[in-house]
């Protein structure tokens, strides 16, 4: 928006407190103006100096990093390459943890002394409540791609940022973290965000290939034939009874269903199709490419594949594993004691865990013991 009239909302809502005009979700657009009403209503003022740090370290700060070692393993790359992309015009990539904990950041040494003035560092909280309006904590917020420019902050002390963000959702619909590229507000690029999205698109499509091992089924999907193999494509990971427990955000918008319905609806409650159809379709040919409809008529098309999970389910059928347990086993389940691994030959356990390539998890579920019961085996 033009910058005076900006200023002039500044002066006369956050700093004198006079009622804004009618139209002012158009003027501030609506996310900024949603968030500005949430950092009134927690009592932060936009002009006041000092604020709480609300800055991690120590231990508690390697403990934060340790819990999200495997998200930052697997954006570092990322952000070291979106670095160079950005080298000498001065600004910081940072990731955050689901609460707004920068974890991990890399930037231009010029700029990162200037961002450590308002703690835009590593241990450093940027929910709302803590540092206003910012493209991380808002984004938090609206679960979406933010971009907070300028005087957009709430905080007149991070006035001279620009910001932008989005949330990285695991498979199970839950954000693991935000990526955040901020810069000076004279460096402000409108295409920033699509470079965002972007790069969070492909670290979600590696969280989910991390846990494809989980999945019976896997589903690639797109509205055309020719998208399925781009970067556009979204995938599903279905369990054994159809039920979707992994997803992503494009494939979530295709199938018109919500974060909510993660590991509760079934694909054949939404596809004209059954469950035994899509199972056969996986065991032919993954690379073919399947025209499906929904049951609201909408057309989309699929490649359809075996999960790790099944794979090695169908291989196990050839092993002639031989596992004697007591009869009172059989209606233990999962929930075996470890005298019951006495009973069954090491030999099928080797072969399984080999079948399984070492899945512990996997190799636990088709010798009917528990994972916990495996691992004092391996001991």
């Amino acid at each position: 928006m033009n910058v005076s009239n900006l200023r002039d909302i500044r002066r006369s809502w956050l700093l004198h407190g006079d009622l804004p005009a009618s139209d002012l979700e158009t003027q501030l657009g609506l996310t900024v103006f949603r968030s500005w009403q949430r950092c009134l209503q927690s009592g932060l003022e936009a002009f006041q100096k000092q604020l709480p740090e609300n800055i991690l370290s120590g231990d508690i700060l390697r403990s934060r990093i340790e819990h999200r070692h495997d998200l930052i393993a697997l954006a570092k790359p990322t952000m070291n390459y979106l670095h160079s992309l950005m080298a000498g015009s001065g600004g910081v990539i940072l990731l955050s943890d689901h609460q707004g904990v920068i974890v991990h950041s890399v930037g231009d040494p010029q700029f990162v002394s200037k961002a450590d003035r308002v703690l835009l560092k590593t241990g450093a909280s940027w929910l709302e409540k803590h540092r206003g309006t910012n493209a991380i904590g808002t984004a938090l917020v609206e679960r979406t791609a933010v971009s907070v420019n300028g005087s957009e902050h709430f905080l007149e002390n991070n006035g001279f940022l620009s910001c932008t963000a989005a949330p990285i959702f695991s498979p199970d619909g839950k954000i693991s973290g935000v990526l955040d590229i901020s810069t000076d507000k004279s460096a402000f690029h409108p295409h920033t965000i699509g470079l965002v999205k972007a790069t969070v698109h492909a670290l979600e499509k590696q969280l989910f290939s991390i846990r494809e091992a989980e999945y019976a089924l896997i589903l690639k999907i797109h509205s055309g034939p020719d998208g399925l193999g781009s970067m556009g494509e979204g995938v599903i990971g279905l369990d054994e009874n159809g039920r979707i427990n992994g997803i992503d955000r494009t494939a979530l918008s295709l199938i018109g269903i919500n974060v909510i319905d993660i590991g509760v609806v079934k694909i054949q409650q939404l596809l004209d199709i059954s469950l035994d159809a899509i199972f056969d379709y996986a065991k032919k040919d993954s690379a073919k490419v399947y025209e499906l409809k929904t049951h609201s008529a909408k057309t989309l098309f699929f490649k359809i594949s075996l999960g790790m999970a099944r794979r090695a389910l169908a291989q196990t059928k050839d092993l002639n594993i031989s596992v004697a347990l007591p009869e009172d086993a059989l209606h233990r389940g999962n929930q075996l004691e470890s005298g019951d691994l006495k009973q069954i030959s090491k030999i099928a356990i080797q072969r399984t865990l080999e079948k399984t390539n070492g899945n512990i998890s996997l190799a636990a579920k088709l010798l009917k013991i528990s994972r916990n019961t495996l691992y004092r085996y391996l001991k």
